[in-house]
């Protein structure tokens, strides 16, 4: 049975395995840990600052993770939605329910708008933004880190 529950320390080393796993597929430029610093401190980046980061685990492995980064103003920012492939779709459509934690919980905390960055060849990625509400847009309205130069942009109003 896979579980989703709130980040622990305890998660980090195969938080960073799944993420880089996902990132570096031989699709894109090679990332690391230096480039998205944000990875060695979920807590401060996401938790301490009114978001928050979840971890899906089956049998107590990392399967896939979601986060959420507050940047005020009721705008926040979805980042390190990763999950492992056999996780992906049936019958786990596990990335759909990682999601739907992490829109449950901006809805609560009263966000207004949610903004994110995905490489450009990620037509997967792509279609599960849209299908789920969110336009692309050229620019974002809020800096932040993200790791890759030749990335597409996309934005969710909620209310």
């Amino acid at each position: 049975m896979i579980e989703i529950m709130e980040y622990s320390q305890s998660d980090t080393e195969e938080i960073i395995a799944l993420v880089l796993h996902c990132q570096n597929d031989g699709t894109r430029p090679f990332v690391s840990v230096e480039d998205q610093p944000d990875l060695l401190r979920i807590k401060e980046e996401y938790i301490d600052g009114g978001g928050n980061f979840w971890v899906a685990k089956e049998n107590g492995k990392v399967a896939g993770t979601i986060g959420l980064m507050n940047k005020g103003n009721g705008l926040c920012v979805l980042k390190k939605f990763f999950v492992y492939e056999p996780y992906r779709g049936m019958p786990h459509y596990l990335g759909q329910k990682l999601y739907s934690v992490f829109l449950e919980f901006a809805k609560s905390k009263a966000f207004s708008t949610i903004v994110l960055d995905t490489p450009k060849n990620t037509s997967r990625a792509h279609k599960f933004y849209e299908k789920s509400g969110f336009r692309k847009i050229e620019k974002l309205p809020v800096e932040y880190d993200y790791p890759y130069e030749d990335s597409d942009f996309f934005c969710l109003n909620l209310f």
